[in-house]
């Protein structure tokens, strides 16, 4: 391909090199949140259909640090489905500032949510270390916090490689590991009250769980909080901006005319 030389030839260039670049971009961007939706919704079904099965066992076996790890596990399906919404809403083309209020508000009410699930673990941790139940089936307990530690480690291994580049995907992959670091407490309880009969660990590990959750919720809180603040208290140009561009667009226009 021949060069040339004229200064309009040359930008004329750089700007189809520029459209180009923007093109592949925008294109790598529409390519990349289908994936990523669908990596979400395969992370967040395996989430709460275990936190369903860990429900039920924990009822079953009277283990409250499984009921614990369950809560544990749908409060961060919900900040997955917080994730997946925010990943819908790129696609969808809508991110304006209603949109990222509302995500906003929606993470805010997620950590006050966390908050409660911790307080009432932790409540009912410390009536389980003062007053241990009578009986734990530590062998369902010890089994299914097994397979939620598989289950974590798969959504662990599925997130891991696109959590680097991506900041949101970064925030499910560390709630994985927190779930993944509790189920590994709860399997060293089932073993304490199988090989020691040591009841008392069930509600020690409950207690750590509620600790891990509420950690969790903080940063949330406040993060969310403070973008609150500052969407409220910055000037909102919306529709005076566009206004006043649309007015002196047509008054040149007219000028023009």
């Amino acid at each position: 391909m021949l060069k040339s030389d004229h200064p309009f030839e040359i930008a004329l260039q750089q700007h189809d090199a520029s459209g180009a670049c923007a093109h592949c971009h925008r294109a790598a961007v529409e390519n990349a949140t289908p994936q990523k939706i669908r990596l979400l919704l395969t992370v967040l079904g395996l989430v709460l259909l275990f936190a369903g099965v860990e429900c039920a066992v924990g009822f079953f076996s009277h283990s409250l640090a499984l009921q614990a790890e369950a809560g544990h596990m749908v409060a961060d399906g919900l900040a997955l489905g917080l994730a997946l919404g925010a990943a819908w809403l790129t696609r969808r083309a809508a991110l304006g500032t209603a949109s990222r209020q509302l995500e906003t508000i929606a993470a805010l009410a997620n950590g006050l949510g966390l908050v409660a699930i911790a307080l009432g673990v932790g409540w009912e941790a410390v009536e389980r270390l003062q007053s241990p139940p009578s009986e734990i089936l530590s062998v369902p307990m010890m089994v299914t916090a097994g397979f939620g530690l598989g289950i974590n480690s798969l959504n662990a291994a599925l997130l891991h490689d696109s959590s680097h580049q991506d900041l949101n995907l970064r925030g499910a992959f560390l709630h994985v590991i927190a779930d993944a670091v509790s189920s590994v407490g709860v399997i060293v309880a089932a073993i304490a009250v199988w090989a020691l009969d040591w009841l008392w660990a069930d509600g020690a590990v409950s207690l750590l769980v509620s600790v891990l959750i509420l950690v969790g919720a903080v940063p949330l809180i406040r993060e969310s909080s403070a973008a609150l603040l500052s969407e409220w208290r910055s000037p909102r140009p919306g529709l005076h901006g566009s206004a006043g561009s649309c007015s002196q667009g047509t008054d040149r226009g007219g000028e023009t005319s």
